[in-house]
């Protein structure tokens, strides 16, 4: 089984941002127990709202809304701890409130952090996004971008069952919504500056994240695949069919 973790070339102190519909939170946590297993002391956060994370999820959740008290306790749970989620402050309804986007670096910088991954965008459970003015909420030292897509959003129409912000993604694409998502529309929302690449830093290394890629969706996949690689913008396209396995086409 090759995890995802394997397959990212991360730099020395990694600022992830994770970005886009389809497994967000799932991945961000998954990457961190991954990391954390290597020793590594990894903070998982958002610049958005997300759940209160679960038990297997992290080791600690530390809310604070003073930035000196929240380094403060992230220095004081490595102790005991190497996988901390950060938050700002509960906000009801079972989520909690992110950071400012300047933020998750100072706490790469001051507290001892290996790794901060960030969630930074929301597409409430949707397989496919673009995103509206104000979205995503990228940190500016972002170096790792993790662009991610549901394989169950290719070849079908665009609809809002399967789109979040689907007029943005009609809008971005000069399509209509009905119409169909082909691999060739999906590959260019998601290399698009103001779909997938939106506010993603220029330093940064990008890589397309394909996930519920099941045999029957696989041709689709590679052809979308092809064509986000020969925009020559990322990285590296990987797919995963269950969570936690990856593999790289």
């Amino acid at each position: 089984m090759t995890v995802l973790s394997d397959l990212l070339d991360l730099p020395l102190h990694p600022l992830i941002s994770i970005v886009g519909a389809g497994g967000k939170t799932t991945t961000m946590y998954t990457l961190a127990s991954e990391l954390a297993q290597r020793g590594k002391r990894v903070i998982t956060t958002t610049t958005t709202n997300i759940y209160f994370p679960k038990q297997d999820e992290t080791d600690t959740l530390i809310v604070a809304t003073e930035p000196s008290v929240l380094l403060k306790m992230v220095k004081a749970a490595w102790k005991q701890h190497h996988r901390v989620t950060v938050a700002g402050r509960a906000i009801g309804s079972g989520k909690i409130a992110g950071l400012q986007p300047d933020q998750p670096y100072e706490l790469l910088m001051k507290c001892g952090a290996d790794v901060v991954i960030v969630e930074a965008d929301g597409a409430r459970h949707k397989m496919i996004k673009a995103p509206a003015e104000h979205e995503p909420v990228v940190p500016p030292e972002t170096n790792v971008a993790l662009l991610i897509m549901n394989a169950e959003a290719i070849n079908q129409p665009l609809s809002g069952e399967i789109a979040h912000r689907p007029e943005r993604v009609a809008e971005v694409l000069g399509i209509n919504q009905g119409d169909i998502l082909t691999p060739a529309l999906v590959a260019r929302l998601m290399m698009s500056e103001e779909g997938g690449m939106k506010n993603i830093p220029e330093m940064a290394k990008v890589y397309v994240l394909i996930t519920h890629v099941m045999e029957e969706r696989q041709d689709g996949v590679l052809e979308m695949a092809s064509l986000v690689r020969g925009s020559g913008k990322a990285s590296g396209v990987f797919c995963s069919a269950q969570c936690g396995e990856w593999f790289s086409i």
